[in-house]
């Protein structure tokens, strides 16, 4: 299954908003049969990108599952089964991919959560990512409702003392604003969600320029 970068982009967002010490170290894809080392295509993309990364160098995992041939671990290589993932270091200025010694530390899989909801995140990747560029304070959760899994955006508007919730389920986006803990649904009739958050951001700041009209009026009678 191929992953676009777009979504791998907004993946990496969500999880550091756990951690913002995260960042990108290294790459991990899958190869057909045995090929158990990086191609020369991928070289070619991979110095280029790891000069990019902090310290020059990144790691870069290769996936294999050619159940005919399975191969014992090595330092470098893991493996169960038919399953086997093989290691390599690259340096912004080595000719060639280092075997990298690997070492299994138990540890929170801060990306499990994702996996529920990847189809929305497939989806939307491209407009959620504008959206967390041009907003801030943006939030992202897991959650479950009686339509299934799904994945949250939460977009606070402090002036109008609400919180816009983007509730996106595999088939279905829902537009619900938050009040001292009472859910609105609200319909931006707008099909770009880049666009329909706007509308709704717009006509939420608009209702509270109305109420502080009608107080003011109030207060010069």
């Amino acid at each position: 299954m191929s992953v676009s970068t777009e979504a791998q982009a907004l993946a990496s967002r969500i999880v550091r908003q756990a951690d913002r010490r995260l960042g990108i170290v290294g790459v991990v894809h899958t190869h057909p049969g045995s090929l158990r080392h990086p191609s020369d295509g991928d070289y070619q993309g991979d110095i280029l990108w790891v000069g990019q990364l902090r310290g020059g160098a990144g790691v870069f995992g290769i996936g294999t599952a050619d159940g005919s041939t399975p191969e014992p671990a090595t330092a470098h290589r893991q493996c169960e089964g038919p399953l086997c993932f093989s290691w390599y270091a690259l340096g912004a200025k080595d000719e060639r991919y280092r075997k990298l010694p690997v070492r299994v530390m138990p540890g929170p899989d801060l990306a499990r959560p994702l996996h529920r909801v990847w189809g929305a995140i497939e989806t939307h990747a491209e407009p959620l990512d504008v959206l967390c560029r041009q907003l801030v304070r943006t939030a992202f959760e897991v959650i479950t409702d009686k339509e299934g899994p799904a994945l949250v955006l939460r977009v606070p508007v402090p002036d109008a003392e609400a919180t816009l919730c983007v509730q996106m389920h595999a088939g279905a986006t829902q537009f619900l604003v938050e009040r001292q803990g009472d859910l609105v649904r609200v319909d931006p009739a707008e099909p770009a969600l880049a666009s329909a958050v706007f509308l709704i951001l717009a006509e939420l700041a608009r209702e509270k320029q109305r109420q502080r009209s009608r107080g003011l009026a109030r207060a010069w009678r």
